[in-house]
């Protein structure tokens, strides 16, 4: 028998359409519950958007976060020295899946806002959780990541600011797995964002890109590389960290 249903919260609109179709389809009970991790790095309009959503929907959004890093990537950073590497990244690992698993029981149902292109993600999520009860309505349903932004429009709420700024995604303001176009583009909406993470890069003497002639710091990165659409990381979620080893080995 489930004891509770959880829908992990992103302020993304994805999350958010599978919260709504949760609701719907389990009740509003106290069972039922809609949690977001919270990053501090996040845009600040996300507790807007979190707030709006929850109000237009009639339940609440449940906000925890990994209090021994203050919910903060550079935390993160600071205390296992290092940014990105052959484990992943840590930030995902410590701020959004050690959270999930210290609020997770035996018996819970819980929903993901893996969307109709994402069946791949959902399936090593799957392989990488075994002891979690999956559920994903999005993939269920077929519905796309543009079917999502379409759900928050016709509710009548505003999409979050990274959305409105053209990032496909509505991940922390510098993002460690973006790569030269997307952070160019940091660069340019979040001047202060770009410069807290060139200076963790040499902080910590490692750098988030590279090419062919060796690592390329963000305080060396020309205006003019990379491509934004083709840069931009995915969306931070629980298999991030599994999904970046991949990719690093």
């Amino acid at each position: 028998m489930t004891d509770r249903i959880i829908s992990w919260f992103s302020c993304g609109a994805a999350s958010a359409y599978a919260s709504y179709l949760a609701l719907n389809e389990f009740g509003f009970g106290e069972n039922v519950e809609l949690i977001y991790c919270r990053v501090k790095e996040e845009h600040e309009d996300n507790l807007k958007f979190l707030d709006t959503f929850s109000k237009k929907i009639g339940k609440e959004i449940k906000v925890i976060c990994n209090e021994k890093y203050g919910g903060s990537i550079y935390s993160v950073f600071d205390s296992v020295k290092f940014i990105r590497g052959p484990t992943g990244s840590p930030c995902t690992k410590l701020l959004k899946k050690e959270v999930r698993q210290k609020y997770q029981r035996p018996g819970d149902l819980q929903i993901f806002g893996y969307t109709a292109e994402e069946e791949n993600r959902a399936n090593r999520f799957i392989d990488s959780n075994n002891e979690v009860d999956c559920y994903f309505p999005l993939l269920e349903k077929n519905i796309t990541k543009q079917d999502c932004k379409d759900f928050i429009e016709d509710l009548g709420i505003q999409l979050p600011k990274m959305y409105r700024l053209g990032y496909s995604n509505n991940n922390c303001i510098g993002c460690v797995k973006g790569g030269m176009g997307y952070w160019n583009a940091i660069r340019v909406d979040f001047p202060e964002a770009f410069e807290r993470m060139a200076k963790q890069e040499r902080k910590l003497g490692h750098a988030l890109n590279k090419d062919k002639e060796g690592p390329v710091f963000l305080d060396e990165l020309e205006p003019n590389r990379g491509n934004f659409h083709r840069d931009m990381p995915t969306d931070c979620g629980f298999t991030c960290e599994w999904e970046q080893q991949e990719l690093f080995n």
